[in-house]
């Protein structure tokens, strides 16, 4: 259980989840049904580290899931 809530922290934790169109609890709930499975199959080691996950996806970028892959493009490029 502790490593889902350091996952959840984690995700809203992303340099690039703010977005004027959405919650803070909208962008939280969006970016973990769109990046958990892939933080848990990517780098689990890195879990329950926010800043190590996050590095961790980003240098993996090319192999994320497409809905999760969207939060570590430039906002300006993010379709919501």
């Amino acid at each position: 259980m502790q490593v889902k809530a350091a996952f959840i922290l984690t995700v809203a934790s992303l340099s690039l989840m703010s977005s004027v169109a959405f919650g803070q609890s909208d962008v939280r709930a969006q970016q973990v049904a769109a990046c958990q499975d892939d933080a848990y199959r990517l780098c689990p080691d890195q879990i329950p580290d926010e800043d190590q996950v996050t590095q961790c996806m980003a240098r993996q970028k090319s192999k994320l899931s497409p809905a999760c892959r969207v939060w570590f493009q430039d906002s300006s490029k993010r379709k919501h």
